[in-house]
């Protein structure tokens, strides 16, 4: 199975980020992709690079755009790969046989395969099963997922009223439609740049405006019964936390006094 892979990469004023991400996929010993790259005029010296490279997009166009989903819009548009990958400026494949190993995975199948990704001080792993909970605590990482193209044929393109938010809106939009399979592959993909725009403190409560949104949007009616349930969930997991703290606490307090009153 080798099965052609659209790799689109958006940017912005990413130049040292977006040199990194190109000289990774063209590292790549699974050679069956097609490399989109989607630009929002940079003024930092990205073009430069982009020209430089030219030869080695499948496309590639520097215009203005009006955010980020409207540029990874502009990338699905013109791809014709089976499956699609958003690997954005900054972001790393693991390895050079990455798109190889993840592709030739025996628990690669379905309609959106997702993996798992390092960042610089750790990693994260994401969950075999999911449910609307799991989405209202966390979201499936855009740049370690797989998308037949279908999918998007299907449901249409990201909403581009979010700003930051998109791609969760869309992960939920389409699982709760349950019309496609979701897989996931225990491999670490890719490298992920954590100083992305939805990571930033700045922007967390625009975010949280946006996630509120999109839970109401899709979740309908079952949206605070699912809240309910989350908050319970986490009220729960603190008074673990407290009620193993405090037995530590007492257990620490007991060794001390043990120590104090010793006699040799």
């Amino acid at each position: 199975m080798a099965p052609k892979v659209s790799i689109i990469t958006i940017n912005y004023n990413n130049a040292k980020g977006l040199e990194q991400t190109i000289a990774s996929v063209l590292s790549q010993t699974y050679k069956n992709f097609e490399f989109i790259l989607i630009d929002g005029a940079s003024n930092d010296g990205s073009v430069e690079l982009i020209e430089a490279n030219r030869d080695k997009f499948t496309y590639c166009i520097s215009e203005k755009d009006t955010g980020i989903y409207n540029a990874m819009n502009k990338g699905i548009r013109v791809s014709s790969g089976q499956y699609l990958l958003f690997l954005n400026s900054g972001d790393l494949l693991t390895q050079a046989s990455a798109l190889h190993d993840f592709i030739h995975h025996e628990k690669f199948v379905g309609d959106i395969i997702y993996g798992d990704y390092k960042f610089k001080e750790g990693a994260k792993v994401y969950a075999d099963q999911l449910s609307p909970i799991y989405f209202m605590r966390t979201s499936l990482p855009h740049q370690s997922t797989f998308f037949k193209k279908e999918v998007f044929e299907q449901m249409g393109l990201y909403d581009e009223t979010y700003s930051m938010g998109g791609d969760r809106a869309y992960f939920i939009k389409c699982f709760m439609s349950e019309q496609f399979k979701f897989t996931h592959v225990n491999y670490f993909l890719t490298y992920f740049d954590l100083e992305g725009l939805s990571n930033s403190k700045e922007h967390r409560k625009r975010k949280n405006e946006e996630d509120e949104r999109m839970f109401r949007e899709y979740f309908g009616v079952h949206y605070e019964d699912y809240k309910k349930q989350l908050e319970l969930e986490q009220e729960l997991k603190q008074t673990k936390k407290r009620t193993v703290e405090g037995i530590a606490k007492r257990i620490k307090h007991k060794i001390q006094k043990l120590w104090k009153h010793r006699r040799w």
